[in-house]
């Protein structure tokens, strides 16, 4: 499989780290951020623009992205927390931008 970078113009992606494409939409889980920048992709997906910014107070450095129907899933890494056996993860559920 073969790599390559995506332009993305002025749109400054912070801390990316979960991505998920649906069609001609990347979406980028900024995890510090807490925010997930959504872009529109050209024919080839080799330049992109950011289209929108979606943040959710229950966002806790969100990590990953999964989509199912009109929602996207991310589960929080909680990167600050000290982990014990019962330490609560979450994931948190949003409409797609």
């Amino acid at each position: 499989m073969t790599y390559s970078p995506v332009d993305t113009g002025s749109g400054i992606l912070t801390n990316p780290e979960g991505m998920l494409l649906v069609d001609h939409t990347l979406y980028v889980a900024e995890n510090r951020k807490n925010e997930v920048a959504s872009l529109k992709l050209d024919d080839a997906g080799l330049r992109g623009d950011v289209v929108q910014r979606t943040t959710d107070p229950r966002f806790g450095i969100p990590t990953r992205i999964a989509a199912d129907g009109d929602l996207l899933y991310l589960p929080n890494a909680h990167a600050t927390t000290t982990p014990t056996p019962t330490t609560p993860y979450t994931a948190v559920a949003i409409p797609k931008p």
